[in-house]
């Protein structure tokens, strides 16, 4: 790990954290505390110094775009000790609130996309110069980034404290980062790749195949209907809506070339689960006349995929089989997770994590990462803001003064 962790903080005393507990809320109730409980280990491990945490929920214009006073009362169930809420961000209240604060107490400010620059896309040096950053930032003696699901994003309060304080990522980011580039080691490595977006998929897969990191690809989902697609399948005109309603920034050409090239190693289904006036049929691609919703993989490719996963020390799922929010079409989704259970399994994605926990699987997969983009944006080989800026001053400015 080439990126300074909390082994590295010292004795710092004042510690500005940043996080990412971004919620599902549904009248005014936050349904999933996933995010909350994945922090806590790194508080626990600042809590005897003074905290001061910044988050945001949702955005502009969303129904779930809200105060963080919820999460505040969230925290301080978790943690057993008093999370206190601040409802500004950076006036003269919220800096005479930081001066006073004593060791081991916490205060969480408010929702930091209620400042209108937080979402402007600009370089850390930018956002260095930023009214947020400048109202705080002399109030610290370090910055903590633990919002690994948010390190593709160049926000104010993502990158704008890097330039101005010692940088150091989480245990929570650093549990992330570990695990993620073990995905990446080229080995006995498979990826189970699904959703319903097809761009991502095939920018991860153009990646490990490419850099020679994946041995096999097995496809399900959406992308797989794509590409079965493209190899001349008709499968009929409902699916195939879908196919076009989910393939923003895909070009069929690129992907041709892929599928020329590295054909070999990647698997696709043999037969679907198909719903035909609300009932499950499984039908192989032959047999298949175009009629029918495809929600999931069918039984000989849940069979097939499942029987060559324990061939892998090495397995990373990334977007579901198909609909497993219905158990009629849950099958696909629940087999590979389970298959993969007995390698070295990483899972990403949210709603491949949101399985994994409805399915009661969170225990037997090696790690379940909470990001989206950045988990998709790590796999497909590009740079994360976050992590490169960190790396960048603590090799120029902060490693000096170690």
């Amino acid at each position: 790990m080439d990126l300074p962790t909390l082994d590295n903080v010292g004795k710092f005393a004042s510690v500005l954290l940043r996080i990412d507990v971004n919620a599902p809320i549904v009248n005014s109730k936050i349904l999933d505390t996933s995010r909350f409980k994945s922090h806590v280990p790194t508080i626990r491990e600042l809590e005897d110094k003074k905290i001061v945490i910044l988050a945001h929920q949702s955005r502009p214009g969303r129904k779930d775009f809200t105060t963080l006073e919820e999460h505040a009362k969230v925290f301080s169930r978790l943690l057993g000790k008093e999370v206190q809420y601040f409802d500004e961000i950076f006036s003269k209240r919220v800096v005479d609130r930081i001066r006073g604060l004593k060791n081991g107490e916490i205060l969480l400010l408010e929702n930091v996309r209620f400042y209108s620059e937080e979402q402007l896309d600009r370089s850390a040096e930018e956002h260095a110069e930023s009214i947020l950053v400048n109202r705080l930032w002399k109030l610290f003696d370090i910055f903590v980034n633990d919002a690994f699901s948010a390190f593709h994003r160049s926000h104010a309060s993502l990158v704008g404290f890097i330039p101005v304080l010692p940088s150091f990522i989480g245990r929570l980011a650093e549990k992330e980062i570990r695990a993620l580039s073990r995905a990446l080691r080229p080995g006995k490595t498979a990826f189970v790749l699904g959703g319903a977006k097809i761009k991502d998929p095939v920018k991860v897969m153009k990646n490990v195949l490419q850099q020679g990191i994946a041995e096999k690809i097995f496809l399900t989902g959406v992308v797989a209907n794509y590409f079965l697609m493209l190899k001349g399948k008709d499968l009929g005109e409902e699916n195939r809506k879908v196919v076009e309603d989910n393939k923003e920034g895909v070009k069929d050409e690129e992907v041709k070339i892929l599928i020329e090239k590295f054909g070999e190693k990647i698997a696709l289904p043999i037969d679907f689960g198909v719903e035909k006036e609300g009932i499950r049929e499984d039908v192989t691609i032959d047999e298949f006349d175009g009629k029918g919703k495809i929600k999931d993989i069918g039984v000989e490719t849940v069979n097939e995929y499942t029987s060559q996963l324990s061939n892998f020390e090495t397995v990373v799922i990334n977007g579901t089989a198909g609909v497993y929010e219905d158990s009629k079409f849950s099958l696909g989704t629940y087999e590979l997770l389970r298959a993969a259970s007995r390698t070295y399994a990483i899972v990403g994605g949210g709603h491949t994590a949101s399985a994994v926990n409805i399915f009661g699987l969170s225990e037997r997969i090696s790690h379940v990462s909470i990001a989206g983009g950045a988990c998709v944006r790590f796999l497909s080989g590009e740079k994360l803001p976050v992590i490169e800026k960190i790396r960048e001053y603590w090799e120029k400015k902060w490693k000096l003064r170690k």
